[in-house]
């Protein structure tokens, strides 16, 4: 019996031990650092203001199907009146044996058309104040030529091609 109490003794000297070794936690502090920042800012999007086109065709200019173009109408709001643009890839349309010949790019402005180019940067200034910034619908229009037809392989089928442009603000100058 002597051996059971001692146990019992020895549990119970362990638990309390372990009750105020617990009871005496530290508290943690922790801090979050917020910042706000306001920036030039853009928005592009179709002229309904929501939305962004997915997948439109270029239609044949003529009879001989030679030369095909579209013109999407682009809305763009930024909060300065100055705003760049540039292809981030050149514009390729293929159809898996030929591609579509001398893709160009243009996008329309009060100071008429300017050609959007892959490594070049196409500064475009709006005219138009609204909506806390500068706000108008330009055209952009692209225009290809078909392949040249090489032996007795038809240049006939379907090309399809991505068009990713890129849409920066100009910093504004000043404080």
């Amino acid at each position: 019996m002597k051996l059971s109490k001692l146990v019992l003794a020895m549990g119970v000297t362990a638990a309390l031990f372990g009750m105020a070794h617990t009871a005496q936690a530290d508290t943690v502090s922790k801090k979050v650092t917020l910042t706000a920042q306001i920036n030039d800012g853009i928005f592009v999007s179709k002229p309904d203001g929501t939305t962004w086109y997915t997948t439109e065709e270029l239609a044949a200019t003529d009879y001989t199907q030679t030369k095909f173009a579209t013109s999407l109408p682009v809305r763009v709001w930024s909060k300065n009146a100055s705003f760049n643009v540039s292809l981030a890839q050149p514009l390729k349309l293929s159809s898996g044996k030929y591609e579509m010949k001398n893709a160009k790019v243009m996008i329309g402005s009060t100071a008429g058309d300017a050609e959007v180019k892959f490594g070049a940067v196409q500064k475009v200034t709006q005219t138009v104040a609204g909506n806390g910034g500068y706000d108008e619908v330009h055209d952009v229009k692209i225009n290809v030529e078909a392949p040249t037809k090489v032996g007795t392989l038809s240049t006939n089928g379907s090309y399809s091609g991505d068009l990713v442009m890129v849409f920066e603000p100009v910093a504004a100058s000043g404080s």
